[in-house]
């Protein structure tokens, strides 16, 4: 609805971290999904095999693949069954490696707090896919049939260390908005330093469209 209200077409156009995770899985492999539905509903569009943590037979056979993501329902069978997945050979990915979000109510776990507990259960590292990682880069630069630094292209976003990385790694503008969590301030000492700099999505739109 914002996209829109700016005039920006974004229907079956949404490019999701758990679709960058999906990405990292093979046709036919053995999922399981320590995530929401998000990632349920993009292993299954992969053409892989997504697995319940509450299925008390998943690891009769082996595992391809932990797939985390955040979820409120993550506890200690979810944490078990992933470690023991991990040491039976499958591999850690992570939606995003974000170790806390804002809410009114102050600062709560992530999905990287998840992540890290999984990935120290199963003495691994995860591979991250979401922003600003290469896997949803690479997936990225598909979708948009572009190539890594070519010209018009703006990754816009409130936070430098991951939606800024993110325009770094496709070699692409940054806009920052400061409607998220960047204040005024922050902006004129961020890194990477931003193209554009406004108040909200619309306000860059209009510089952009506008610069006058």
């Amino acid at each position: 609805m914002k996209l829109e209200a700016c005039g920006i077409e974004a229907k079956d156009r949404v490019l999701t971290s758990a679709m960058a995770a999906a990405s990292l899985v093979e046709v036919g492999e053995r999922v399981l999904v320590c995530a929401g539905d998000g990632v349920v509903e993009a292993v299954e569009q992969r053409g892989a095999l997504p697995l319940s943590p509450s299925d008390e037979t998943i690891l009769k056979e082996p595992i391809d693949a932990v797939i985390v993501g955040f979820h409120r329902e993550f506890d200690f069978h979810r944490l078990a069954v992933s470690a023991q997945a991990i040491h039976g050979g499958a591999r850690l990915i992570s939606t995003n490696n974000d170790p806390t979000y804002p809410t009114p109510q102050g600062l709560l776990p992530g999905n990287g707090s998840l992540t890290a507990a999984v990935a120290a259960a199963g003495k691994t590292e995860a591979m991250v896919a979401g922003k600003p990682h290469r896997p949803i880069a690479e997936l990225a630069l598909r979708w948009l049939d572009a190539e890594r630094g070519s010209s018009g292209n703006i990754v816009v976003g409130d936070l430098p260390a991951t939606d800024g990385l993110l325009a770094a790694e496709l070699g692409f503008d940054f806009g920052l908005v400061l409607s998220g969590v960047t204040s005024p301030e922050e902006a004129t000492r961020c890194q990477p330093v931003p193209n554009f700099v406004a108040d909200d999505l619309q306000s860059l739109v209009s510089l952009i469209l506008d610069p006058k």
